[in-house]
């Protein structure tokens, strides 16, 4: 994210210092002791270090209690809009967006809309064969939940959890309605208590009528002036009546009314309606290479069928497990970026991925098998180690910026690990590590030029920079990119000396579990959110901190979020951590499926418009939109600062997740008519990148006589380069 954006984020905030709003928010219940469930085991418990000053945020949540004693709250998940600035920017649980609407002169409530593939916008030429981007059209208000007279409401947050949180619509008189928000819920749900209900449209009730009562509940049928028709199931003494074209009105106020309205007419929304999610949990267990992950909904009611109505993604309808594909109902509905979603007649997802548990430290490739190191391949992996050994690593990792350390720290690291285990020079070895170690342990004291603060509103371990810098770190942006290095810098270092991790009174092994606290949390405690950065819906993390948003949260760099599963994977295997080193492989292989769904494009794509394809990459993915963009500039040539954001770093991990199909077509596709004329560091990426397709022709490039290291990303070294290609057949 560039400062610009930041400035023009900045501008639509309010950052002044705000007394918090007093709310009743009750404790996050802990997990139940099961062995078997890999989020039951904390990564640490207790204050972080007391080397983080503790600070209040100087943008608190609006609508949340965030007192010192308060249970966190979430910053990059799908309903932090609620939680900033006038709480009017969308939130998507999908396949439905919804938001708090104070329009003047129109009514005010929390309105919600579904939009469909036919009405995206793409652009900037809508004609063109392959588009820049596409979105959907914004707050089409189908529909406003309100009430009479409710002219003097507020929108609060309560229970905060990682898929959901409840909207309290509520007014001075003691009218409240209350909005459970769930990621996949099937209904929009509302429940109004001393209030008549009053649902309003912008677009307009063209037909309004009743239809035969689905036992204890009135069923409505409403066609709006777009055409499209919708269900309304009313449970409760209240009747509803069309006022006029734009409203309908229940004759009393609610007594815990319940409202449920979903889009189209099905005998699947009869069966289940009554029911509503009011959260949701995951849980996993791992066997061998197979990971069965759940989401567990916690409902409220009853219904014909027994369970509630799921939406769910198509990462998830490829897994789902037998049992609950047999509860699959008849309708389909788009979502905004991510393909057709399903729905389910379940209380619980479940699905099943393959890990990747052999993908350790060595360099690995889907297509090739290390056969070792030839001594040639050996003598010039050494030259390299050797001329970047004597750069000062301290001075150039001790810098201004958390992500850039972090990347700096890495390529040390990386040249240590080829020292020690590939070359099996203790010379170098120790020439390197040795430094490496102290670079690390000046963030791991916090001594750094911007030492990092935990904050009390939000809950998390932040720069003290201003917000606008190091790419918006200390508003929660990029945490899993910056820490993700750090992390797989110190798993480096200890794979080569696993006592150093604990000398010092456990200085750097206190620093990592604190910067996983932060960012990848299996649970939510007094300290930190659960899973901040990975969002286990959508199948990737979001890097979009506390920044409002009108196309919702996204993410620029599918690479540096892998990295940071990678990263705590080889950490956990360090520290003995089995729990953390599964939920990291199951994070990488539903990261796998779903990047090659929403965010890498081979020819075959389904899921996105054929109009998007041509591009290869997302480039920058909301969750109302996708831009073939990143936040600071397109590329010197071309386009390739797109492509390698979603590629850097390249280690083991990388063909894992970028098969070769995939690199091959976007390298013929997309860069191999501008690679040679690339005069940076972004020609090095695209270089070692092509080792995921064609090793041979990488190392040419990389052992060439005619090196020449202003090529290669300050995050790269030739070292490690030269190592991850020979180990996949390069030599």
């Amino acid at each position: 994210m560039g400062v610009k954006d930041l400035k023009h984020m900045f501008d639509r905030l309010d950052l002044h210092h705000k007394k918090p709003e007093k709310y009743s928010r009750p404790k996050f219940p802990t997990p139940k002791d099961n062995n078997d469930n890999i989020f039951a085991k904390p990564i640490a418990t207790g204050q972080p270090p007391e080397i983080f000053r503790r600070v209040q945020h100087n943008q608190l949540p609006v609508g949340c209690c965030c007192q010192e004693s308060d249970c966190p709250i979430q910053t990059n998940n799908f309903y932090n809009n609620l939680t900033l600035g006038d709480q009017t920017c969308p939130i998507w649980t999908l396949p439905y967006s919804l938001w708090y609407t104070t329009d003047p002169g129109q009514v005010p409530g929390l309105a919600f809309n579904h939009t469909e593939a036919s009405q995206r916008v793409f652009g900037p030429d809508p004609d063109a064969k392959t588009a820049q981007y596409y979105f959907n059209p914004p707050k089409i208000k189908s529909f406003v939940l309100s009430g009479e007279n409710f002219t003097d409401i507020k929108l609060s947050l309560e229970n905060h959890n990682k898929f959901s949180v409840t909207a309290l619509l509520s007014n001075s008189s003691g009218g409240r309605v209350i909005i459970p928000l769930v990621q996949g819920m099937g209904y929009i749900t509302s429940i109004y208590q001393n209030v008549k209900p009053l649902i309003s449209s912008q677009v307009g009730f063209q037909e309004f009528s009743k239809c035969n009562n689905v036992g204890d509940l009135k069923k409505y049928k409403v066609m709006l002036f777009n055409q499209v028709t919708w269900s309304i199931y009313v449970q409760g003494d209240v009747e509803l009546s069309l006022k006029d074209p734009n409203t309908i009105v229940g004759d009393r106020p609610g007594n815990n009314t319940l409202i449920q309205i979903a889009r189209g007419l099905s005998q699947d929304y009869d069966d289940s309606a009554g029911c509503y999610q009011e959260r949701a949990d995951i849980s996993a267990n791992v066997s061998g290479s197979k990971g069965t992950y759940k989401l567990s909904y916690t409902t409220k009611g009853n219904s014909k069928c027994g369970s509630g109505l799921v939406w769910c993604l198509p990462h998830h309808q490829e897994v789902l497990i037998e049992k609950t594909k047999e509860s699959i109902t008849e309708l389909v509905l788009d979502s905004p970026t991510k393909g057709e979603m399903k729905s389910y007649k379940t209380n619980e997802l479940v699905m099943e991925e393959q890990l990747p548990v052999d993908i350790t430290w060595e360099p690995w490739s889907s297509f090739s098998t290390n056969n070792g190191y030839s001594d040639h391949a050996k003598d010039l992996i050494r030259r390299a180690a050797q001329e970047e050994a004597n750069q000062d690593i301290v001075g150039m990792a001790n810098i201004d910026s958390m992500y850039t350390s972090g990347k700096i720290l890495d390529k040390f690291a990386y040249i240590a690990y080829v020292c020690h285990y590939i070359l099996q020079d203790s010379d170098l070895t120790e020439k390197v590590l040795p430094r490496v170690k102290q670079a690390i342990e000046i963030f791991a004291k916090n001594t750094q030029q911007f030492p990092l603060v935990y904050d009390r509103s939000w809950k998390g371990l932040i720069s003290s920079a201003e917000p606008g810098a190091d790419f918006g770190n200390s508003n929660y942006n990029d945490h899993h990119f910056h820490y993700g290095y750090h992390i797989h810098a110190i798993a480096l270092a200890a794979h080569i000396d696993p006592d150093w991790l604990h000398s010092n009174d456990d200085l750097v092994f206190n620093y990592a579990n604190t910067l996983l606290r932060d960012t990848a949390s299996p649970f939510a405690d007094e300290f930190f959110p659960e899973s901040r950065s990975f969002d286990w819906f959508h199948g990737h993390s979001f890097a979009h901190g506390i920044f409002a948003s009108g196309d919702g949260k996204d993410e620029e760099s599918s690479s540096e979020d892998y990295h940071f599963a990678y990263g705590m994977k080889l950490y956990g295997i360090i520290v003995g951590d089995k729990s953390m080193e599964h939920r990291a492989n199951l994070m990488l292989a539903i990261m796998k499926r779903a990047m090659n769904m929403y965010m890498l494009y081979t020819n075959d794509n389904k899921i996105q418009p054929a109009k998007l394809i041509g591009n290869k990459v997302s480039g920058i993915l909301f969750e109302n939109k996708i831009d073939f963009a990143t936040y600071f500039g397109r590329g010197t040539i071309g386009d390739e600062w797109i492509h390698g954001i979603h590629m850097l770093p390249i280690t083991p991990i990388s063909s894992f997740i970028r098969s070769p199909k995939f690199v091959k077509e976007e390298w013929e596709q997309k860069l191999s008519g501008i690679v040679e004329q690339i005069p940076d560091g972004w020609k090095g990426i695209l270089m070692l990148n092509k080792a995921l397709f064609d090793p041979k022709s990488a190392w040419d490039w990389f052992s060439s006589d005619n090196w020449n290291p202003a090529l290669i990303d300050n995050g790269m070294s030739r070292t490690w380069s030269l190592a991850y290609i020979a180990g996949v057949g390069g030599y």
